[in-house]
């Protein structure tokens, strides 16, 4: 009997490999991201449409009622933005192609926003639920775009989508892939 040779350290422990190239994989995190953030921005929304309705009511009781149509016409349109927002994010982020599997989809994402909001606050933008609009709108605006994309820019996906979580959502595009194309 032969004795076996010590383990190679430097070598890839078994099951030790990566889903898909370094390209397909910066998309997919970029992917996620873009996703939570979004989610971020439309829950801030509801919160702040919830609280003019709840601006209106107030002042239908308390006020004049002319202002608390003028309120309640405000709120509305800031519904109707977060309709917008979440159709654009839907249609943008492929929500109605992955089916069957959008429940899966929906758990990497929310395991996937607490580290976004760990790594925009680590670059110093805007990253509590109620804030996240400011992001979009310092992203808007001329004076603040360049700083904002500057910040953007040293954001790290590796810090906030584990390989694990990645090699996950490349396993849900390859089911989702049709027959015969790679």
């Amino acid at each position: 009997m032969t004795a076996l040779p010590p383990p190679d350290r430097d070598g890839p422990d078994v099951g030790a490999f990566e889903q898909g190239t370094p390209g397909s994989r910066w998309a997919l995190g970029r992917y996620l991201v873009g996703r939570a953030i979004g989610e971020y921005i439309s829950r801030a929304l509801m919160v702040f449409a919830l609280f003019v309705v709840a601006m209106t009511v107030l002042v239908w009781w308390a006020g004049p009622r002319w202002l608390a149509i003028l309120i309640g016409i405000f709120a509305l349109t800031v519904l109707l933005l977060r309709w917008a927002l979440g159709a654009v994010l839907r249609r943008a982020t492929g929500a109605g192609y992955f089916g069957p599997l959008e429940d899966r989809m929906r758990r990497l994402v929310a395991d996937t926003r607490g580290d976004v909001r760990v790594e925009l606050r680590r670059i110093g933008l805007p990253s509590r639920t109620w804030t996240m609009p400011l992001l979009a709108w310092r992203l808007a605006r001329r004076k603040r775009r360049a700083e904002t994309l500057a910040r953007l820019r040293r954001f790290e996906v590796e810090r906030v989508v584990p390989s694990a979580r990645l090699d996950e959502l490349h396993l849900i595009v390859a089911q989702l892939r049709p027959p015969g194309m790679a």
